[in-house]
């Protein structure tokens, strides 16, 4: 019990900011956690081109775009109950609307990822005290979180995107369905060396994960971009 009690006061005071392997490579490349709506949209390898539609955010009109943190290690409820999703044909441009059940938000996303960083190391305010959180909006965002299950009290927001280079943390999920999130910080360091390229090497491309070693390397070759193999 006394190691226990020692292991949890020397606890660094973490946020988390979950994401999942279909957006990774776009924050490893752009280098920070972006605010929302910013992030473009991804490309998913059997879907085409997965969006969020528009009726599915706030309008922000009652506080600025933030980024997101929660101080719970557990995938978010809000990330995979009544969301709307939308997937673009890259071919024929068409649209399809996509299920919005848990177990197809999971299924879409691939596998659910979470990144840690240490409260003191970013420019984060807790929600509760942010002038959004008593906003229409803020109150409507919480509602919905607590419908779904979640806390919005646990969440932090930063107003400025978030420099990727100050992760101390990578939870993983090898499973899609259900997923369950993994500690794996032997993977911070890849993640810095990734960004750090990126910024080192204008235009290098980090393929995503579901691609191999030669799809990746074709795929910058046709966008005329030099590849970064994680």
């Amino acid at each position: 019990m006394g190691e226990a009690k020692r292991r949890r006061e020397n606890t660094v005071p973490t946020v988390y900011h979950h994401t999942s392997t279909l957006r990774t490579n776009l924050i490893w490349m752009s280098g920070v956690i972006q605010v929302e709506g910013k992030s473009e949209g991804v490309f998913h390898p059997r879907l085409g081109q997965i969006q969020t539609d528009a009726l599915s955010r706030r309008a922000l009109n009652d506080f600025p775009a933030v980024a997101w943190f929660t101080t719970r290690i557990e995938v978010p409820n809000v990330l995979t109950r009544g969301i709307s999703l939308f997937a673009v044909d890259n071919v024929t441009g068409e649209r399809k609307d996509l299920q919005s059940t848990s177990d197809a938000a999971n299924a879409i996303a691939m596998n659910r990822v979470a990144l840690g960083f240490a409260i003191s190391s970013i420019p984060v305010t807790p929600w509760v005290d942010h002038r959004g959180y008593s906003t229409d909006e803020g109150q409507e965002l919480n509602a919905s979180a607590r419908e779904a299950g979640d806390n919005p009290d646990e969440w932090y927001v930063s107003e400025s995107p978030v420099d990727v280079l100050n992760v101390s943390e990578f939870w993983y999920s090898p499973i899609v369905m259900k997923p369950r999130l993994k500690r794996f910080d032997p993977y911070v360091n890849d993640i810095r060396r990734m960004v750090q390229k990126c910024r080192d090497t204008p235009g290098a491309y980090i393929p995503p994960t579901w691609l191999t070693i030669e799809e990746a390397t074709l795929v910058a070759r046709q966008l005329g971009v030099s590849v970064a193999i994680p």
